[in-house]
């Protein structure tokens, strides 16, 4: 059983467009899982985006365990039909995202039936279904199943959470030799465009995110988060560098020792390893590729 405590954010927004905002704090207790949600009185997509900031503006600074929910359930709402109380949800959970926080909807069953596209919710939110009954009509992650559980003498609402809403388990690779971690995920040894922003050590461990697919993996080391090449990485089943032919008359400037030696154009196809693709800088559109041992700039 999870047990935990989801504090309420209060919203009042006027047609002068006052915004006025309180939180209920309601105390961290030791042992329990902490969320929050907000109750929408959003009538248009703006609305749902000054909601969510206002909602983030209180909130910045708490830590939360569980999803920041928007509470679907202003029955004075109803309408603007399912289409657009489904946009304010969508855009209020996006904003709250995009600051680093789990977000979710919350709503009744008539409402996820009538008002509001639970699918398309599903797809990308937590769901928080409030049905006071022996079943439920969705599958979510939270269930509110009656507003009568009685603790101590009291009452309040009991709810079923089908998640631990536990963040992934990081992973650790060690690093195989000596070389830099990077913030994008490319290399331009003649302009440095793309600084390391670390050094790696061999035998160093980094927490590995993610490969891109292209040859590099995305890693966080000591408070930095950033690239470096996969080759470098104690790590099976990592993506290689992509190969590619580039046409007759294909531009290239020959690399050597962080200088361009020469610049001449392809007098046939052939076949280079891609190390990478310059994202920005002088270069920036020109692949970074290998061949026969050497390097060039290639476009």
């Amino acid at each position: 059983m999870l047990s935990f405590n989801v504090a309420t954010v209060w919203y009042q927004h006027r047609k002068t467009h006052t915004l006025k905002a309180t939180i209920k704090r309601q105390g961290q207790i030791r042992g329990l899982k902490v969320g929050a949600y907000l109750y929408s009185y959003a009538e248009s997509v703006s609305d749902a985006k000054k909601e969510a900031n206002v909602c983030l503006k209180w909130i910045k600074g708490k830590k939360f365990d569980l999803p920041i929910y928007i509470d679907m359930e202003e029955e004075g709402l109803t309408y603007l039909g399912k289409s657009t109380l489904t946009k304010i949800a969508t855009k209020f959970c996006k904003i709250v995202e995009k600051s680093g926080y789990k977000a979710g909807v919350y709503a009744n069953a008539s409402w996820f039936k009538s008002n509001l596209n639970y699918n398309s919710l599903k797809k990308k939110y937590s769901i928080w279904l409030a049905q006071y009954a022996s079943y439920k009509d969705f599958d979510c992650d939270i269930w509110q199943y009656t507003d009568k559980l009685m603790i101590k003498g009291k009452p309040f609402d009991g709810n079923y959470a089908y998640k631990t809403f536990e963040g992934k388990k990081k992973k650790y690779v060690k690093v195989k030799h000596n070389y830099y971690l990077r913030k994008k995920a490319f290399i331009d040894p003649v302009t440095q465009s793309n600084k390391p922003i670390a050094k790696l050590a061999k035998g160093t461990k980094v927490e590995w995110i993610s490969d891109d697919g292209t040859g590099f993996s995305k890693v966080k080391f000591n408070g930095h988060t950033g690239y470096t090449l996969n080759t470098m990485l104690d790590k099976k089943g990592l993506s290689k560098y992509r190969t590619k032919v580039f046409p007759k008359g294909s531009k290239y400037h020959r690399i050597y020792k962080g200088a361009i030696k020469y610049s001449k154009a392809m007098d046939k196809a052939r076949k280079f390893t891609i190390i990478s693709y310059t994202e920005e800088g002088r270069f920036k559109g020109w692949y970074y590729v290998r061949r026969n041992g050497r390097y060039y700039f290639m476009k």
